[in-house]
């Protein structure tokens, strides 16, 4: 089964690349939004750092999102889940990579990348650094074209 890592700014407008993915798929893949997050700079910050700590909350409605993206395309993708990569460097992030077995990386075209945090930014520059295949998405949904989906009902291509 293939594992898919895309990068994720945390909002709504961000899943609506997944139907791209899910209309080029034949076999079940299972999905990783990835989150890129700077370590703190100072010792003191570091000091209550854990893997359960973070510097950015996921949004409620981000995850109410991947809940219907989850059903939606149950037949296509087998999981959905959020990771946060902690880092900087291409060596940090192959190890991220290797950690969660991923087996390319999707890149959203055209994704106008907002920081989520003070300690977010956006990877993309890292992935030129991987030995992975890393194919582009597009913003597409079904019988339409959705340019920034900013609702559930947008990224589903519900009309209210």
């Amino acid at each position: 089964m293939q594992h898919v890592m895309i990068p994720t700014d945390l909002s709504i407008r961000s899943l609506g690349y997944l139907h791209h993915l899910a209309s080029q798929t034949e076999s079940p893949v299972r999905i990783t939004l990835m989150h890129a997050l700077r370590l703190p700079d100072s010792l003191l910050d570091c000091w209550p750092f854990s893997r359960s700590h973070r510097y950015v909350h996921v949004p409620d409605d981000f995850r109410e999102a991947c809940e219907v993206m989850k059903n939606r395309y149950a037949q296509v993708f087998s999981h959905i889940g959020v990771e946060f990569f902690y880092g900087t460097t291409a060596p940090a992030l192959r190890n991220f990579v290797r950690a969660h077995d991923i087996h390319r990386i999707a890149v959203p075209d055209q994704l106008h990348y907002r920081n989520a945090g003070e300690n977010s930014y956006n990877p993309e520059s890292l992935f030129r650094h991987m030995k992975l295949p890393v194919s582009s998405l597009k913003m597409t949904a079904p019988r339409q074209v959705v340019t920034a989906p900013a609702s559930i009902s947008a990224l589903l291509g519900v009309q209210v």
